[in-house]
Formats: C-alpha cells, structure tokens, sequence
C-alpha cells in the first residue's frame, strides 16, 4: 500500500504535490537572467558615472585588504567585483555577463530625478 498523498495511491489520495509545482514557477521572485535589470541602477551610479576616471576608482579599490579576494588587487570597476588572481580577472572580462554591464555603463544615460 503506498501513503496517501505521494500522489500514487490505489484508491484517491487527491492532487499530488508535483501536479502543484508548475504554479509555483511564477512566484520564485528573481531569476538570474532579470538579476542584470535589477542592478542597472545601482551600476549606473558608480564612480565611473560620479565623474571619477576607472584609474582613480581602481587606485582606491585595490589597497591592500586581508578581507577581500585576493587581497583587494583585482577590482572589476564595471561589474564591482573582486577577483582572486589576475586569471580569474581576465576570464571574468571574456564574460557575456561583464561585456553587458561594460557596455550599459559606457553607452546609456542614468535616469535622474529631473526627468
């Protein structure tokens, strides 16, 4: 005899739970595809939008700090991010994901309150 309500019963046992699942795909909140969306405003309003150039954001990221990866010496500017080495740095700018961001930084206006 099997328990009821695995959704494999003789006799009833009503809905199972995974005929239920498929509902449930719209209230997972954030996916990681809409994640980029979600952190536009935050990136626009970097120090690269502030006016700051990236040599002096990167010089004042990248001091010595025993509690970030790497020590603090590989700073992704256009994504926020710290590398552990320098390869991982590199790979991480072959990125989809990083060429996005780069690119959302370089080319769209931030919105701001007057418009």
């Amino acid at each position: 005899m099997v328990k009821k309500g695995s959704g494999r019963s003789m006799k009833g046992g009503g809905k199972s739970r995974m005929n239920r699942d498929h509902r449930r795909v719209s209230q997972r909140g954030i996916v990681k595809g809409r994640w980029d969306d979600i952190c536009a405003a935050e990136l626009q309003s970097d120090a690269i939008i502030q006016g700051r150039s990236q040599a002096q954001v990167i010089a004042e990221k990248m001091a010595l700090d025993a509690d970030k990866p790497g020590l603090g010496q590989f700073y992704c500017v256009a994504c926020c991010k710290y590398c552990v080495n320098q390869k991982a740095l590199d790979d991480h700018n072959q990125t989809a994901k990083h060429r996005r961001r780069l690119k959302m930084l370089l080319t769209e206006k931030p919105y701001s309150q007057a418009e």
